[in-house]
């Protein structure tokens, strides 16, 4: 509660700061202060003046004075109509900039999305469901052959779907902090947090280094890899909730865990996103 209303006492001192920055504050304070002085001299006492002529003195400073208010109120009326439609411009000019960026983020997200799924379904799943799809129920198990090949063509059909993931992956981040830099989000603070959650979490769980490492490590004359895919597949062993108790520090799967929690966050916040843009107007 003490928070809500701190952040609206600092909404309004920063309105108040602008209504008085701008042309029609500084009037508006002037003529104040000139009417205050009249009603100050009005209400005096006028010794040296005949009682007839000090009543006609008061009166004409009275009107004065409650005109200048008067005119003090419309022009302050003005101006906040004139801010209003500036704002409302402004906030339309945000929006429109958000979209012409949505364009191309599109197209980055299918890209990501394509190699999520390859990452996040078994092979024999993957003609199963859209690829394109904003889906986050899989489960840890399904990302056993994250080191197989994704079958797309687009960017090399022998590449392991992880290495083409985390290119994707690299893309779009870099795009979104591209975006947050471009743009305010004066009128869109909920759709930056968005993005800025996306690349905190992309950069502060990248453990493509140890992923992308185990490709052509071997162990015992086998492919690190496939000993890797088959401890992934197991659901016995409770990876995920062994390192949410701690106990996978220096662990082989503990990178493949912290993606696992990466990619739940990254979906949810895409999903977010996505649906945040199909509201902005």
């Amino acid at each position: 509660m003490n928070v809500y209303i701190e952040r609206r006492c600092f909404k309004i001192k920063q309105k108040c700061k602008e209504w008085l920055g701008s042309a029609a504050g500084r009037i508006s304070l002037f003529l104040f202060i000139i009417s205050l002085l009249m009603l100050i001299i009005a209400c005096s006492s006028w010794n040296a003046t005949s009682e007839r002529a000090a009543s006609n003195i008061n009166n004409i400073l009275f009107g004065i004075s409650t005109n200048l208010l008067g005119i003090i109120v419309t022009v302050s009326f003005v101006q906040y109509f004139i801010d209003k439609q500036n704002e409302k411009q402004a906030q339309q000019e945000e929006a429109t900039l958000i979209k012409r960026y949505d364009r191309f983020m599109e197209v980055l997200i299918k890209r990501y999305l394509m190699y999520f799924y390859c990452v996040t379904t078994p092979m024999d799943k993957r003609q199963d469901e859209n690829p394109l799809e904003l889906k986050n129920d899989f489960n840890f198990e399904d990302m056993c052959d994250l080191y197989e090949q994704s079958l797309y063509t687009c960017e090399g059909i022998f590449e392991p779907s992880i290495v083409l993931f985390y290119k994707a992956e690299e893309k779009l981040r870099n795009y979104i902090i591209d975006m947050v830099e471009k743009i305010d989000f004066k009128y869109n603070e909920e759709l930056l947090q968005i993005l800025m959650c996306f690349v905190e979490s992309s950069i502060e769980h990248d453990m493509r280094g140890a992923i992308l490492g185990n490709i052509n490590t071997q162990s015992g004359g086998e492919k690190l890899t496939k000993t890797i895919s088959k401890y992934i597949k197991d659901s016995s062993h409770q990876w995920v909730e062994k390192g949410k108790r701690g106990e996978l520090s220096a662990n082989l799967m503990l990178p493949y865990v912290q993606l696992y929690q990466v990619l739940k966050i990254e979906i949810d916040l895409l999903i977010q996103y996505n649906q945040y843009l199909r509201e902005l107007k």
